[in-house]
């Protein structure tokens, strides 16, 4: 039994040697650094695929790397019927927040505003285009937080528009995981959104799990919004050691 595991080990050794520069690879290139009959080849890749030393991602293909289903988010009917009024009017813009991250909650709200960015020299363009669409919208000013809304009735269902300049965190509309996660971070931590940290704290902590998050992004993306101290520590808070927590905490207590 040992000696079979070696045997795995080594040819599973020699696919990453030589394969590792594809993506994807089949049972020929297997064969072809392997050797041995076309039979005994089938009966390898199934055994390194049991064993997890590669991964089978279609009839015939392998691959280095587990495979992860692209995640994909969920829209409100109204983040949809934004997206699709804007889409058709050439101005630059793209729904961010709860909108791209709620596919990583257990528990969605039935209703929720929009978090809509767009260019900030069309802004009076993009806001009068979708009261012409019977979209209820406001402009997010500059320092104030959800509590300047309270006398707005349905605040759940209406879009929040931001001016902005920066749209290289965007694709299609939509904002980067990374990016919605800083948006919505700052709004709930600085302008006091209706969201509790732990539901926060879940959302990061699946995005984390289920997607190849891109931690050098998150903090660019936090830069911007001049966060990155406070993104940079959720990033790297599992090599903080339990000294250095003590320590910051004796700090604030002493500077207070």
């Amino acid at each position: 039994m040992e000696r079979k595991t070696v045997n795995i080990e080594k040819k599973a050794a020699i696919i990453r040697d030589t394969l590792s520069g594809k993506d994807v690879f089949t049972v020929s290139d297997a064969e072809s650094v392997l050797g041995g009959k076309h039979s005994t080849i089938y009966w390898t890749l199934w055994n390194l695929s049991r064993n997890g030393y590669i991964h089978k991602v279609g009839k015939g293909l392998y691959s280095l790397e587990k495979k992860e289903e692209a995640v994909q988010p969920i829209l409100s009917h109204l983040a949809r019927t934004v997206l699709d009024i804007l889409e058709e009017s050439g101005h630059q813009f793209f729904i961010s927040g709860l909108d791209i991250l709620s596919v990583f909650m257990e528990h969605v709200p039935e209703t929720y505003p929009v978090f809509l960015f767009a260019d900030k020299y069309s802004i009076d363009d993009v806001h009068d285009l979708l009261l012409k669409n019977h979209i209820d919208v406001i402009i997010k000013e500059k320092g104030k937080g959800y509590e300047d809304f309270r006398d707005i009735p349905s605040i759940q269902e209406i879009t929040i528009l931001y001016p902005t300049n920066e749209f290289a965190y965007a694709e299609n509309g939509l904002a980067l995981f990374e990016k919605a996660f800083v948006d919505l971070y700052y709004e709930v931590t600085r302008r006091k959104y209706p969201l509790s940290l732990q539901e926060l704290a879940r959302i990061y902590l699946n995005m984390k799990r289920r997607t190849s998050l891109n931690t050098n992004r998150l903090i660019k993306a936090a830069s911007r919004r001049n966060i990155h101290y406070d993104i940079r520590y959720i990033v790297e808070h599992d090599y903080i050691t339990k000294n250095a927590r003590e320590f910051a905490t004796i700090l604030e207590k002493q500077e207070k």
